[in-house]
């Protein structure tokens, strides 16, 4: 295993999922990406400036959170980069799985506006149902 790439989006869940990626690259000596997607809105009924300031909103918190997370390991001694992404989040987390031909995909078992009742959360899922390879859901 050399390439792992992990979905944060600053939810406790995904927050676990960091922590297991870390584990896993130092035990494998393997490098880390570490991938936020901002979500697209499709939020019909409001104006298109109300949009725009709530996805700058969405992409400056996203941002000073990567930003963390880079201070956070950079007295580690591991390979890690970080990446953001605009748009549907288990799609943006294929995609870039499929680029950088990972050899793993770590995900929270629920993102930030996921529920406890079901199973996994709808981006979890669809990255379990659709990625080429290797997915580990962390609850």
């Amino acid at each position: 295993m050399q390439k792992i790439l992990v979905a944060h989006d600053g939810s406790k869940s995904s927050d676990k999922a960091l922590k297991k990626a870390i584990e896993l690259t130092t035990n494998f000596n393997a490098s880390l990406t570490i991938l936020a997607v901002v979500p697209e809105l499709y939020l019909t009924e409001l104006a298109d400036v109300d949009r725009n300031r709530i996805s700058d909103s969405l992409t400056r918190e996203t941002n000073d959170s990567m930003e963390k997370i880079r201070k956070s390991l950079s007295g580690k001694s591991i390979d890690v980069k970080t990446v953001i992404r605009q748009g549907d989040p288990a799609e943006k987390i294929l995609e870039t799985a499929q680029k950088m031909k990972v050899d793993l995909i770590i995900t929270g078992s629920h993102g930030r506006h996921g529920t406890k009742k079901f199973l996994l959360g709808s981006v979890s899922s669809k990255v379990v149902d659709y990625s080429k390879c290797p997915v580990l859901v962390v609850k």
